[in-house]
């Protein structure tokens, strides 16, 4: 009896180990059966995370290059418009109403005044067509009476930095013009200026349209004086302006003179003139021209 449950018993065991073994097997073989799902889950990872990273590279080189030309658009607007209002800038406003050339001109001679350039200025004025009888064709009486209406040339230059009053601080108005003009010139830089100065009789210092613009002419009371100094006299003075014009050369850039000229010109009548003889009447055309060059601002 003690011999069977000693097989039985054994038996048992030997059943046992067997069952255990063949348990430790079936968990050893699913092990093996997934292995290689694993790497084949693992390659394809890689091969999607490569994707994506080839992926990302392609949309940000997109992305750069689109905000790259979004910029370059960008730069190219600006410059255009940049160009555009440069463009708009230097378009030049060319005055055209008498009141607007005038002011032009005023504007100018008060920079001209208040900058006190140097420049160079020729005075000129001329006798022409007197007439005095037989006694005015004695060159003594010619010279007497050219002497006292100014008859000559000056030149003046003017230092820069030093006031000058050769240059007259213009108060034209559109009522003292009967006439006036304004065009760029070819390289578009200056304002080329024409103005017409009305006529008038007697033209007093301080008190005529001429005076507004120049001081060089004689008045009918620098002629009586004039003629005193010479040791003559004239019961009356007449004097009529023919001709009043201006013609400036403007930088567009600063309103500074390049050029200014301006003629004048004026009949002259004396009455009863008393000089070795009476003369009962003399008349002559007083011409002047000034001409300003080299402005140095």
């Amino acid at each position: 009896m003690k011999k069977v449950l000693t097989s039985v018993l054994a038996l048992l065991m030997a059943a046992i180990m067997v069952l255990t073994f063949a348990a430790c097997g079936g968990n050893d073989e699913p092990e093996t059966t997934t292995e290689a799902p694993v790497a084949e889950s693992t390659d394809a990872v890689d091969a999607t995370e490569a994707a994506t990273e080839d992926a990302t590279e392609a949309a940000t080189e997109d992305a750069t290059e689109a905000a790259s030309e979004e910029a370059t658009e960008a730069v190219d607007a600006t410059e255009a418009a940049s160009e555009a209002e440069s463009t708009e800038a230097a378009e030049v406003v060319v005055p055209t109403d008498k009141a607007e050339i005038v002011a032009l001109y005023n504007e100018a001679t008060a920079k001209a005044v208040s900058a006190k350039p140097g420049f160079k200025k020729t005075v000129t004025t001329e006798l022409q067509n007197l007439e005095m009888g037989a006694i005015g064709k004695l060159d003594m009486v010619r010279d007497a009476v050219g002497g006292f209406l100014g008859e000559g040339t000056e030149t003046i230059t003017a230092t820069k930095g030093k006031a000058s009053n050769e240059i007259v601080k213009s108060t034209l108005s559109a009522a003292d013009v009967t006439a006036a003009t304004c065009k760029l010139s070819a390289d578009g830089k200056y304002y080329e200026v024409a103005i017409t100065v009305k006529n008038e009789t007697n033209p007093l210092k301080g008190k005529s349209a001429l005076n507004k613009f120049t001081n060089d002419y004689k008045d009918v009371n620098e002629m009586h004086e004039g003629l005193q100094s010479e040791g003559a006299s004239a019961e009356k003075i007449t004097c009529t302006v023919k001709t009043a014009t201006i013609k400036a050369k403007i930088a567009v850039a600063d309103k500074s003179f390049s050029t200014l000229d301006y003629t004048v010109k004026i009949d002259a009548l004396l009455e009863k003139v008393n000089y070795v003889l009476t003369v009962k009447q003399a008349t002559g055309t007083i011409y002047t021209t000034a001409k300003f060059a080299n402005f140095a601002y």
